[in-house]
C-alpha cells in the first residue's frame, strides 16, 4: 500500500516538474526564437536594399534605367509598399517604400530618416554625375505597440554633370495596370529609352521607370 502511495507521488511529481520546465521553456525559449526570425527579417530586409547588393531593389531599377529594360523584385516579407511618382508634392517625391512591422530594429527608433548611402541626406539634394549614385537608400524606425515600423525609401535625384550642363534624372512613375500602394511580395520595373529634352542652357537626359505594385 505504501509502495504504491510512493508511486502516485512520484508520478505527480514528475507531472508538475514536466509542466513547470515547459512553462519555463515556453516564456523564455520563444521570445528568444521571435527575436531570431525578427533579427534574419531585419537583416534580410536590409540586403533587399543594399545598394552593394546586385540583386537589391535600388541595383535593380537603376540597372534597368541604364539598360532600358525590366526587372523583377521580390521580397518575401510582409509589408506595406508605397509609390510617390515624380511629381508628387512634399519630400516624398520621386521615392518608393517598404514599412513592415518587426520586435527587434537595427536602426535608432525615432530619430527620423537615417540615410544609407555615403555623404548623402534624406531627402536628397542634387548630385554629382560619376561621383554619387541616382538613388539615396534611407531608413527610419518608429515605436509601435510591442515592437517598430521598419520603414526603408529609395529616392531618386538629378545628377549633374559638372563637364557639361547636362542633368540626368530617372523619373519613378506608377504603371498603369498597377496602384500607389501595395502588400505583394513582388513588383516589375519598366524603363524607357532616355529623352533628351534642351531647356535653355541645359539639357535634362531623363529615363522613366515605371513600377508595377501588384
Amino acid at each position: 500500500m505504501r509502495k504504491a502511495q510512493a508511486d502516485i507521488i512520484s508520478v505527480m511529481l514528475i507531472v508538475v516538474l514536466s509542466i513547470g520546465l515547459v512553462s519555463v521553456a515556453y516564456t523564455w525559449g520563444l521570445p528568444l526564437i521571435q527575436k531570431r526570425q525578427d533579427t534574419f527579417l531585419v537583416d534580410k530586409v536590409k540586403s533587399n536594399f543594399d545598394q552593394n547588393n546586385l540583386n537589391s531593389l535600388p541595383s535593380r531599377i537603376e540597372r534597368a534605367a541604364n539598360s532600358a529594360s525590366e526587372e523583377t523584385f521580390t521580397l518575401d516579407v510582409s509589408g506595406l509598399w508605397i509609390l510617390s511618382p515624380y511629381g508628387t508634392t512634399g519630400n516624398q517625391n520621386n521615392s518608393i517604400s517598404f514599412t513592415f512591422f518587426s520586435k527587434v530594429t537595427d536602426a535608432a527608433p525615432g530619430s527620423g530618416w537615417q540615410s544609407l548611402t555615403p555623404n548623402s541626406q534624406c531627402p536628397p539634394a542634387t548630385g554629382t554625375l560619376s561621383v554619387d549614385k541616382p538613388s539615396v537608400v534611407c531608413r527610419r524606425a518608429d515605436s509601435s505597440g510591442n515592437g517598430y515600423n521598419i520603414t526603408y525609401r529609395i529616392w531618386f535625384r538629378n545628377l549633374t554633370d559638372i563637364q557639361s550642363t547636362q542633368i540626368f534624372t530617372i523619373k519613378l512613375l506608377k504603371h498603369e495596370s498597377g496602384s500607389l500602394t501595395s502588400t505583394s511580395t513582388m513588383l516589375k520595373i519598366f524603363a524607357s529609352e532616355p529623352v533628351r529634352q534642351v531647356i535653355g542652357s541645359q539639357t535634362l537626359i531623363t529615363t522613366e521607370v515605371k513600377i508595377l505594385l501588384g
